[in-house]
This record gives C-alpha cells, sequence and structure tokens, in this order.
C-alpha cells in the first residue's frame, strides 16, 4: 500500500505545484495550514534536519500565529544555537555596512537595523527595518523589513558581491561592487521611497530575475501606483500618511538623502552569527513583528538557477 500512498502523494503534490504556479493557489493562509503538518510530520521522523523546524517557524510567522512560531523558532536555536560574533566579525560587519540614500520625501523612517554573519561563509546579512511600507498598513507587521547581503573576500578584506532583496526577487550588480570598493568597503544602496526597495549602483540597467522586467520598468510602474494613493487608499492607518507621491518620475528617483544603518548598529548592537536569521530576529532581535523573509541569497539563487536551466 506504500507504494500507491507515494504514488498519489507525488501526482497531488504536482497539481498542488501547478495550481500554484498558475496563480490559483496563492501563499496564503489556507496554503500554510495545508503544509505545516507535513512539516512537522518531517521534523519529528527527522530531527536532525533543522531546515523543518526553521521552515514550519516560518510558516506559522507568515500565518500570524506568533505563539507557535517562537516556540519553533527557540526549537531551531536549541538544535543550532547561536553563536556570538568574535571581535573580527564584528569589525567586518561595521567595515562592510551598507550606507543608504532615500528620497527627500521619503515618508517612513528606518527603526532598526540588525546584522547577521554566516556561519560558515564570508558573507553578511544587513536587516533593515522601516516603520512601515506604504502598501501594507494592514498586515499586522509594524514595520517594513528589507535585505542586503555583502559578500567579501576574507584574505583581502574587500567585497566581491552586494546583493538585495528587491520585491521577492534578489537583485546584484558588479557596478555596486566597484563602488563599494571606492566607498571604504561599505556599499550603497538606493531606497524605493514608501516600499523601500533596496537598489543597487546601475539600477537603470538591471533585469529583475524570474520577474523579466528592468528596475526601470518596475519603478515606473510603482510610481505611478503610489501616486494615486497605492493599495487600499482609504484604509483608516492611512489617514496620516502621504495622500500619494506628490512630485515627477525624477523625483521619485531622486535618491540623494544619506541615512546610515552603522549609527544604528553602533547605538543598538544587534549583531549576530547564525544561518536561522528569521530564529534570531524573532527571538533576540527585535520586540515587534516582522515579515520574515529570504534569509540568505542562496534560498532564491537555486530557484533562478533550475528556472534557467529549465527555459534552455
Amino acid at each position: 500500500m506504500i507504494e500507491i500512498y507515494v504514488d498519489e502523494f507525488k501526482r497531488t503534490s504536482q497539481i498542488l505545484m501547478e495550481k500554484m504556479l498558475s496563480g490559483e493557489i496563492t501563499a496564503g493562509s489556507a496554503y500554510y495550514r495545508a503544509v505545516v503538518p507535513m512539516l512537522e510530520l518531517l521534523r519529528e521522523v527527522c530531527p536532525d534536519h533543522i531546515e523543518f523546524a526553521a521552515w514550519e517557524a516560518e510558516y506559522y510567522h507568515l500565518d500570524g500565529n506568533l505563539r507557535r512560531a517562537g516556540e519553533l523558532y527557540r526549537r531551531v536555536l536549541e538544535l543550532a544555537p547561536l553563536e556570538q560574533p568574535d571581535d573580527v566579525t564584528i569589525s567586518r560587519i561595521r567595515k562592510f555596512c551598507p550606507q543608504l540614500l532615500t528620497t527627500p520625501q521619503e515618508c517612513f523612517p528606518l527603526k532598526d537595523v540588525a546584522a547577521v554573519h554566516h556561519p560558515t561563509l564570508p558573507l553578511i546579512g544587513y536587516h533593515l527595518f522601516w516603520e512601515d511600507d506604504y502598501d501594507f498598513p494592514d498586515d499586522y507587521e509594524p514595520c517594513d523589513h528589507e535585505e542586503i547581503w555583502v559578500e567579501y573576500d576574507p584574505q583581502e578584506e574587500v567585497v566581491t558581491s552586494v546583493l538585495t532583496f528587491f520585491h521577492s526577487s534578489v537583485i546584484e550588480s558588479q557596478a555596486a561592487v566597484l563602488e563599494a570598493h571606492a566607498n571604504g568597503g561599505r556599499p550603497i544602496i538606493r531606497i524605493e521611497w514608501g516600499k523601500h526597495g533596496s537598489l543597487l549602483k546601475g539600477w537603470e540597467n538591471l533585469t529583475i530575475p524570474l520577474k523579466e522586467v528592468s528596475a526601470l520598468e518596475w519603478l515606473m510602474e510603482t510610481y505611478k501606483h503610489v501616486k494615486t494613493g497605492g493599495r487600499v487608499p482609504d484604509h483608516p492607518l492611512k489617514r496620516y500618511w502621504p495622500k500619494g507621491f506628490e512630485g515627477t518620475f525624477e523625483d521619485f528617483i531622486d535618491f540623494s538623502v544619506p541615512v546610515d544603518p552603522l549609527s544604528y548598529l553602533e547605538r543598538k548592537p544587534l549583531m549576530f552569527k547564525s544561518q536561522w536569521v528569521s530564529a534570531v530576529l524573532f527571538t533576540h532581535g527585535l520586540l515587534y513583528n516582522f515579515h520574515p523573509k529570504m534569509e540568505w541569497p542562496e534560498r532564491f539563487q537555486r530557484l533562478s538557477l533550475r528556472q534557467s536551466f529549465a527555459n534552455r
């Protein structure tokens, strides 16, 4: 019988994947509730596979069950204890900390910054928490979580790659690396008004992976969207926010106001070393809820690579 069950499960899973890719099933509460029991079973059968506990925690987190998410995040860190960054690691976190450029009209301040160094790779994740996202006053997440990753050569102490999580895609550019070299090792990130997409040097010529649109096209569409009030323009929690972006598209891409995350890290040194970023941020970093995102770029890059091979 087990062979029959396995075959039926394979076919069911294939249909589920097809429906998700077509948009008939979205990554929402019903999907999370369907996946969690499978992860719970796998976690029991494979207790040494930390990723099953981490993914289950993430789904509970996304579905708003914060107490259960917290229990599982703590379990993750019991299996893979949080490491204290040593002086060399802290020095590198500071040295390669990005600098930000917002627009003059940016309506949400930066609340917090956390930096997480990968436990085995020369890779640092910088996590920015803005006061909110202009499109999502109703998500019960009192912040907008954005991510920047900086990879470096530990021998030469120079930046080798700069990546950001831009609206569910990972983008990178060699121009950003060269700019970091010219800026003492600190990348410079341009911040999209109200929504805080993190743009790199040369963004005008970048194509967003999987979406297959240029960053310039994306920003032009976003500009039109937020100029008229964005998503849920009449939501009561938006009543003290700007009614929309006021100004031209040139104003929308006027990245000229510096914000320094390093000053946030100096004031509140949220610096960690772990592979399990969401667990760390949830249990050791923030006192408020946030949206769990891609912990490390490899999670997206694996998908992007498979897509590239599939399209050949």
